[in-house]
This record gives structure tokens, C-alpha cells and sequence, in this order.
């Protein structure tokens, strides 16, 4: 196997990893590792309310909110790690179809960056 340039692949500092063959897989790999620890339930919740978060994208749904802050504090019990929650609720949000988002790429951004902050504060939530 050689680079886009013909030389043999150079790996990242002192790992056996190649960044190239892990690709988008990384993350999948690094979320699968303890946040199916999460209930079922809870996850197909969340898939729901963020269903629903797409059609009001303005703000967070009271019922998104209140779901997060159940997701942190079960996260937090099952010892999961937040940036193992923080990939996985990201992978969650970009599977959602395509034709579920809004046309303003911008604001989903947004919706999104406010929603990772509510997950983290709900995780770190006493």
C-alpha cells in the first residue's frame, strides 16, 4: 500500500494506527465500546426526540432537554466516559435522514452544538 504520493503509508506518532484505514470507523468503533450500555429505551427515545428536534430547530424541546438530562445522569451510573456519549450523540444526530434536516445548514449546525452542550452539562449534572 502506498500514499496518495507513492511512498509507503506513515502512521501517527508512535501508534500502529493508521488514520487513513480507520477513517469514519473511528468513531463508530470508539462509541460502540460502552455507551450500549445505554438502555434501549433510552435510546430509542432519543431518537425520537431528535426526530422531532428537526422540525422545530429553533431551540431545544422541552421534552429533548428533559430526555438529555435522563441520558446523562444513566450515562454517568453505567460509568460511561462523556466523550464516548458526546460521539455517540453526534453519530445519532447525523444518521438522521437527510430529508429530515432543515435546508439552513447553519442553523442545524447550531441546534446541534447547543444540543452536544446540553448533553455535556446534563453529564456533569449533580
Amino acid at each position: 500500500m502506498t500514499s496518495i504520493w507513492g511512498e509507503p503509508p506513515r502512521y501517527s506518532w508512535g501508534t500502529n494506527v493508521h488514520p487513513f484505514r480507520l477513517g469514519e470507523r473511528a468513531g463508530e468503533l470508539f462509541a460502540q465500546s460502552r455507551v450500549s450500555a445505554l438502555s434501549g429505551s433510552t435510546i430509542t427515545e432519543l431518537q425520537a426526540a431528535l426526530r422531532e428536534q428537526l422540525k422545530r430547530p429553533d431551540s431545544p424541546t422541552p421534552e429533548l432537554t428533559e430526555l438529555l438530562k435522563r441520558v446523562g445522569v444513566e450515562a454517568r451510573e453505567k460509568k460511561i466516559n462523556p466523550e464516548e456519549l458526546i460521539v455517540f450523540f453526534k453519530q445519532m444526530w447525523n444518521s438522521l435522514g437527510d430529508s429530515a434536516r432543515p435546508q439552513n445548514a447553519e442553523l442545524h449546525e447550531r441546534t446541534r452544538q447547543t444540543l452536544v452542550t446540553l448533553c455535556i452539562r446534563a453529564y456533569y449534572a449533580e
